[in-house]
């Protein structure tokens, strides 16, 4: 495959790989395709190959000359990719390829989520694969299904099937940190029918909008207390005089692990005034305390054509506007300990919806400890109680506590050292990694993860660090030859 001018040509093989990534739409429990080209890749070099059952895949490499009797080293990535665009680009992420673009330092995508999380990993692992050159152990490149929608892959795994007890994951988007411990999580879904009345307000119905903030992945990101733009839109009807509104339905968020970036709401009211004037008290209020770089985001007040004289009835209106604006989103407890103020509890608001006489919200918790989780997770869980919500309580998966007796880690550090002359900074992530399920479905194994620079990630301003990949690659290759 011919990759494009504005690709960088070095690393050959990784970009190559990458580029042919891109291509390949992959969305979560989607992976279809993207497991057919990591077969295709593998099947051209005649190496033996596993699919198990829920669809993760496993690529035995040999160990190269001199390393055949080496201990096994097992290198994962997970397979899918975030899918987010902004309103105005209109894409088919199950059958539709990223288009990318270089922007100085950057390659990044049009519009939309680039797949450098976790398709960097990927490339890197398949080009550990097809190198003749670089020296290493026997090798079990690791790639996992449906890691971004709930680590569902991670769970499927048999760890018989792998004989590796260190294990690289190349899944982190900060090059220079070496992780070694990630939070747990737990996602938890509300729903309810809403009771519809005839609509009493003489006047038109109109689309209440707001969006353009930045958004970002709900645990490397929470810390900066960007927008959400589903509390921006509760802010804003509940700012609206009472009796002046009737709410036909709402919409906002797009996944549980990105922090909503657009949301609306179609109402009908008397007079597009109260709406305008609202919002502009709001967008006051949002910039005196939002981050310098989440200031653009755009309000909108729009008629629109809809025949229905069915709304939400007052009460239900008051009820979930009001349950929204106290529902807990953002960080609740840091790492007292951590130098870099660690997030250790929060909690992200990620999708609600009232629509067709249903409301419906998805929500994320993140934790290291388990039961400082406790409180936050009775305080959710009772405030659907008393609105009467049918509560789901999805997959929950455990924290990967740090181990600093590492001699994996030592090693990591030690080459990170003598290649750059620097010292590596070693820490944990407020982010759902698939180490802490392996750990527990393979065995006591030493764990590191690292990877080159990815800002963004979950957003359509993901965007990846190039010179960082060829300082990745270095480092990785050289850990290889050392194990």
């Amino acid at each position: 495959m011919t990759i494009p001018s504005h690709f960088p040509t070095e690393p050959k093989n990784i970009w190559e790989h990458f580029f042919a990534i891109t291509q390949v739409p992959r969305p979560s429990k989607k992976e279809d395709k993207m497991r057919d080209y990591i077969l295709s890749c593998a099947h051209k070099l005649n190496l033996k190959t596993d699919v198990d059952e829920v669809g993760n895949v496993i690529v035995y490499v040999p160990g190269s000359s001199g390393y055949e009797n080496h201990e096994t080293v097992i290198i994962q990535n997970h397979m899918d990719m975030v899918t987010d665009a902004t309103p105005d680009r209109k894409i088919n992420f199950s059958q539709d390829p990223i288009i990318t673009f270089r922007e100085g330092d950057w390659i990044k995508a049009d519009r939309t989520t680039l797949g450098a999380d976790n398709g960097i990993g990927c490339a890197a692992a398949l080009s550990l694969m097809s190198d003749s050159s670089i020296s290493h152990p026997p090798l079990e490149l690791l790639f996992t299904i449906d890691e971004e929608t709930g680590l569902k892959g991670a769970w499927g795994v048999d760890g018989a099937k792998l004989k590796g007890k260190k294990m690289l994951n190349l899944d982190t988007e900060e090059w220079g940190s070496f992780y070694i411990g990630c939070a747990g999580g737990i996602d938890y879904e509300f729903n309810k029918k809403v009771q519809t009345v005839q609509s009493e307000i003489k006047g038109q119905f109109y689309k209440l909008t707001v969006g353009g903030f930045l958004g970002g992945h709900s645990g490397v990101d929470i810390h900066e207390e960007r927008g959400n733009a589903i509390k921006f839109l509760m802010e804003w009807l509940n700012a609206l005089p009472e009796n002046s509104f009737e709410i036909f339905e709402w919409r906002g968020g797009k996944a549980h692990n990105i922090i909503p970036r657009d949301a609306f709401a179609i109402v009908k009211l008397a007079s597009p005034d109260v709406a305008l004037k609202a919002s502009q008290s709001m967008i006051d209020k949002w910039k005196a305390s939002l981050p310098a770089n989440d200031q653009a985001f755009h309000v909108k007040v729009e008629i629109v054509d809809l025949q229905t004289e069915s709304v939400i009835s007052s009460k239900d209106s008051k009820d979930f506007i009001s349950y929204l604006l106290a529902f807990p989103h953002g960080v609740h407890a840091f790492d007292i300990i951590s130098d870099n103020k660690l997030v250790s509890l929060s909690n992200n608001l990620a999708i609600s919806l009232l629509v067709k006489g249903q409301f419906y919200l998805q929500t994320s918790l993140r934790f290291f400890d388990r039961q400082e989780c406790v409180a936050l997770e009775n305080k959710i869980t009772k405030m659907a109680e008393n609105l009467g919500l049918e509560i789901t309580k999805n997959g929950e998966y455990p924290s990967w506590k740090p181990v600093k007796e590492n001699k994996l880690l030592d090693l990591v550090c030690e080459k990170y050292q003598d290649l750059f002359n620097s010292r590596a900074h070693v820490t944990a992530i407020h982010a759902g990694l698939e180490c802490g399920i392996l750990r527990e479905k393979i065995g006591p194994i030493d764990v590191v993860s690292f990877g080159p620079t990815i800002l963004g990630a979950h957003s359509p301003q993901e965007r990846l660090h190039v010179p960082s990949v060829e300082t990745f690659w270095v480092l990785l290759k050289e850990v290889l030859k050392s194990l």
